[in-house]
């Protein structure tokens, strides 16, 4: 008797969870676009907090809860987002958030009330808070297998690099636009 060993067919390779194709790259750098926007948005206030507080004549204590408002909305958000993006869908989220982030900072320069600001600040941070777990993930998620690793780099890259191009920025905003 004879028997004839048959080789188990290979496993499929692990695929990503979008097809391939020029929107998803243009989707993921939309999507990294938004991160970056929102962390220099944070790093703005931060660095411009004296300006600002001489601008609109706050108090050392009254200006200080304005980047508090945004960050604690921001950080709040994070957790939730995750559970959204999962319930909701991460695209849809991610549209909703950039929107309401883009009508809030339209409308912030316009506040010239501290309580007015601080709402606006609170509602831009719990907007801007859903980009930053949701980008990495879209970023996974969307991007060729073989492309993941350079997402990863690319998304980090885009976070500090908004970071350090902040300070720079204020201070060109505030020496040709002040």
């Amino acid at each position: 008797m004879s028997a004839s060993a048959t080789a188990a067919p290979a496993p499929p390779l692990i695929q990503s969870g979008f097809p391939s194709t020029p929107n998803v790259y243009l989707g993921t750098l939309g999507v990294f676009l938004g991160a970056g926007t929102a962390t220099l948005s944070a790093r703005l206030v931060s660095v411009g907090l004296a300006d600002l507080r001489g601008a609109l004549g706050f108090g050392v204590d009254e200006a200080a809860w304005i980047p508090t408002a945004y960050d604690m909305a921001l950080m709040f958000m994070g957790p939730f987002s995750v559970y959204l993006g999962g319930f909701l869908g991460v695209r849809r989220v991610l549209l909703w958030s950039a929107t309401v982030f883009v009508l809030v900072s339209i409308l912030l320069p316009f506040s010239s009330n501290l309580d007015v600001m601080l709402v606006l600040q609170a509602i831009s941070g719990l907007a801007s808070g859903t980009f930053y777990p949701l980008t990495l993930s879209y970023a996974l998620r969307s991007l060729p297998l073989r492309y993941t690793i350079y997402g990863i780099g690319v998304y980090s890259m885009d976070i500090i690099g908004a970071l350090n191009i902040g300070t720079p920025l204020q201070a060109w905003y505030m020496e040709n636009w002040s």
